[in-house]
């Protein structure tokens, strides 16, 4: 399914992943509907975009885990701009990182709120209008962590895991329907997840403390677009989540132990 000349909606289009998608599928002929929490990003997003196309760049500042506005979304946004053609879930955020026994109630609360039920809100009201298109693509954002535990991000890779399992059963229930179901999972990828996520690491800097094997935002969108257009059952985006995915199918323990290991740091930090 190619997305030239669609109409795609990309939640956390105001920064990261989903800007990147947001503005090489404008770029490249699509209409696109960013959502974020943060109004002033996505005109940042869009302010990106040459004259002669952000007019297709159409901000809308939304919470995702606001049930109700969820609900109403897809009869505001259809009425004003067409039958939506795809569905991206990118908006999301981590943890601190502690341990489990560390972290408060109301941090565990806010990253189920975005990354599960913000999926899962998003997903059950626009699903109905995606199954009547005659063709349409659904895409849910796991992460590394839906694969193998990363230390430090206990609650965040249940929530990602959560959303994989959603997303395979969506893809398994839909199989030989108009709808594709794809999903994503990157692993070290640059983007600024630890600040938009209210968090400060090691050495109070805001930025994200990584590995140097990471890839810039703008490739991973490129990937992810490929993966989207040929209709994958899910999309590896990076290096680093093609060797754990490898390395936990050959050894789940192994491959515990070893991210346990090579990433000891960030809890330490």
């Amino acid at each position: 399914m190619k997305l030239s000349n669609k109409l795609v909606l990309i939640t956390g289009a105001g920064s990261g992943i989903g800007r990147e998608m947001a503005l090489q599928l404008v770029r490249s002929g699509s209409r696109v509907i960013g959502v974020d929490i943060r109004g002033e990003a996505l005109e940042e997003t869009r302010a990106l975009l040459d004259s002669g196309v952000a007019e297709n760049f159409i901000p809308h500042a939304l919470d995702v885990t606001d049930r109700d506005a969820v609900k109403a979304l897809p009869e505001l946004l259809i009425a004003k701009y067409g039958e939506l053609d795809c569905l991206i879930n990118c908006a999301g955020m981590i943890q601190p990182f502690v341990r489990f026994a560390e972290l408060d109630e109301a941090a565990m609360e806010r990253v189920f709120n975005v990354n599960w039920f913000g999926t899962l809100y998003m997903t059950r009201a626009f699903l109905p209008h995606l199954l009547a298109r005659p063709e349409a693509q659904l895409v849910n954002f796991g992460s590394m962590s839906s694969i193998a535990p990363l230390p430090g991000q206990a609650i965040y890779g249940a929530s990602k895991a959560a959303v994989k399992l959603l997303t395979e059963s969506l893809y398994a229930e839909n199989m030989g329907s108009h709808l594709h179901v794809t999903l994503i999972l990157p692993g070290a990828v640059s983007t600024d997840i630890s600040k938009n996520s209210g968090l400060k690491l090691a050495g109070g800097s805001s930025g994200n403390k990584r590995p140097t094997d990471v890839a810039t935002a703008e490739d991973a969108a490129r990937t992810i677009i490929e993966g989207i257009e040929s209709n994958a059952y899910r999309v590896l985006v990076d290096k680093m989540v093609i060797d754990v995915d490898a390395l936990y199918r050959q050894d789940p323990r192994q491959a515990t132990e070893t991210i346990a290991s090579r990433f000891s740091g960030l809890l330490d930090g």
